[in-house]
């Protein structure tokens, strides 16, 4: 698999020569954010469509089931409709003379043509091709076959190298404009932690008895709970405990939000630098009749010997909940513990 990664600077700097687009006539590119266009021969994607959206369109639980990226198919005939749309992938492969298929082969060399026959190469990614702030894949290999092979194989890899480029694009989208640098200076000089914030979200509610700040945005509900306390070895901090935890403190600002706990996972993953333990899931409100999803991550800080609690989560009844979570996801993972804490009354 590492011959994989080490050819794909060769590749990116191939498909840039070939390419040869002008960036100077390039306008914005336009969609959703989460939404992809497959452009690929109709046969062969009743073969890939299964795969790809086994990587592309996990399931996130909202309650309902959304997918994370949505995968649409377009015929080659649709092509300048659809070219200056954010996401776009082409999938081709050499035994074919479908239209996909002989443009791709047309933009590659013949050592890039033989890479791809000696199993070298498979996904080149590129950004801007047609547009700004646009990202297109190429999927190229020999056959059906070995294309449902290296999708499975290889699959993770493309989705990751997608996944991090839509998080940076979602990140400089959200803050191009009207970042609250002066409520970042409120929580600066009042809790133990930065964050940078976006326009429309405001300070709900605070307690430093209770040691949690609630940041919210209305239309639809966006909110981050940063709640924080002392550690001690009294405290086993797994997710039973943050569970408990977490209803504890949306029983006082929430008006008694429960996680639904056969709908929620845990596991152990890295936030920024810090082990953490990670839930997402869904909660409800029995009493106001509501509910939607969450997710928290949930840490010790050794440098304070405190624990640090993010939870953020979406109301939006009606509306898809993924992008939403994903604007969230972006605030969340700028947080910063101050050098000098404030707020720390225990």
């Amino acid at each position: 698999m590492k011959k994989y990664s080490i050819f794909l600077m060769v590749v990116l700097g191939v498909i840039l020569f070939f390419l040869q687009i002008d960036c100077g006539t390039k306008g914005r590119s336009q969609g959703e954010d989460n939404l992809v266009y497959v452009f690929c021969d109709s046969t062969d994607w009743s073969f890939y469509q299964e795969p790809f959206e086994k990587i592309f369109s996990q399931f996130v639980r909202t309650p309902i089931l959304e997918s994370e990226y949505n995968l649409q198919w377009k015929s080659f005939d649709q092509w300048e409709t659809y070219k200056s749309f954010k996401n776009i992938f082409f999938i081709g492969r050499l035994d074919a003379q479908d239209p996909v298929s002989l443009n791709i082969k047309n933009l590659l060399n013949p050592e890039i043509i033989a890479g791809v026959q000696n199993d070298k190469y498979f996904y080149i990614p590129k950004k801007d091709v047609w547009a700004r702030e646009q990202y297109v894949m190429f999927f190229v290999a020999v056959s059906v076959p070995d294309m449902v092979q290296k999708i499975l194989d290889l699959g993770d890899l493309a989705y990751n190298d997608f996944r991090n480029y839509y998080f940076s694009r979602l990140k400089e989208q959200m803050f191009s404009r009207l970042e609250q640098k002066s409520l970042q200076k409120y929580l600066e000089d009042h809790f133990p932690f930065t964050m940078r914030i976006q326009h429309d979200y405001f300070i709900a509610n605070e307690d430093l008895e209770q040691n949690f700040v609630w940041i919210r945005r209305l239309d639809p509900d966006r909110s981050i709970i940063v709640h924080w306390l002392p550690y001690d070895s009294s405290i086993t901090l797994n997710s039973r405990w943050i569970i408990d935890e977490r209803n504890r403190l949306a029983a006082i600002t929430l008006s008694g939000d429960v996680i639904v706990e056969e709908e929620t996972r845990a596991y152990a993953t890295r936030f920024k630098n810090w082990n953490a333990i990670k839930l997402e899931g869904t909660w409800r409100n029995d009493s106001l009749v509501v509910g939607g999803p969450f997710k928290n991550f949930t840490f010790i800080d050794s440098l304070t010997n405190h624990i640090y609690m993010i939870d953020y989560y979406v109301q939006a009844i009606g509306k898809r909940k993924v992008l939403f979570l994903d604007q969230l996801t972006v605030l969340v993972h700028t947080f910063e513990i101050m050098d000098k804490p404030k707020g720390m009354n225990n």
